[in-house]
């Protein structure tokens, strides 16, 4: 059943923005957090997801000034070396990734600068692994959960060129797998491409 409404969620990521937007930036970045905790245990910091994280998002016009944007961010996995007995080597791996679906309000639009505050819907995916040899055999074991949140925070565009915007934002994430998220990144100005492309043919 989760499954089911995990593939679902993620078609409509896919779906609604092409549908009802004009698609006008793509690029990605890194990021850092205040990170999440595998189950929340707190109380062991193995259980800790990685850092830093890199992502990749689109952004879509509805019209001015609203834009949805729709992003994947993936964090580094967090890789800790355990010490087992009769285990020559064990380690634990903890690997997360979100997905994101926000509408972001231009509170100010300049020549060269847009801010904008932002809201909308998060999925986390996050996933706990041992691995193990033990006399020449290897044993792993896996465990992973998800949760759903929302997103609120703030951003910027810099214009760079036509070509190519600075990104810049933080927001909070509202969930069981609760954080604090801060991206910094590089936008290509894809309405201007097609624009440029047309005007030389």
């Amino acid at each position: 059943m989760m499954k089911k409404l995990i593939i679902q969620f993620l078609l409509l990521l896919l779906l609604i923005p092409p549908s009802f937007a004009q698609f006008t930036k793509t690029g990605g970045g890194i990021a850092a957090g205040t990170g999440i905790y595998y189950n929340n245990e707190t109380e062991n910091n193995n259980y800790k997801t990685g850092l830093p994280a890199i992502f990749l998002t689109g952004i879509y016009e509805l019209s001015l000034p609203l834009h949805i944007t729709s992003s994947f961010t993936f964090y580094f996995p967090h890789i800790t070396k355990l010490l087992v007995v009769n285990a020559e080597s064990s380690k634990q791996i903890i690997s997360c990734g979100m997905f994101d679906l926000d509408g972001h309000y231009v509170i100010n639009s300049l020549d060269r600068f847009e801010f904008y505050g932002l809201a909308g819907l998060n999925i986390t995916f996050v996933k706990s692994k041992w691995i193990s040899d033990i006399a020449g055999s290897t044993i792993k074991s896996k465990e992973s959960d998800n949760g759903f949140g929302l997103n609120l925070g703030a951003g910027t565009y810099i214009k760079l060129s036509d070509q190519f915007d600075l990104f810049g934002e933080a927001k909070y994430i509202a969930a069981r797998y609760d954080q604090f998220l801060f991206k910094i990144g590089v936008l290509i100005n894809i309405d201007w491409l097609i624009k440029h492309e047309k005007t030389e043919m």
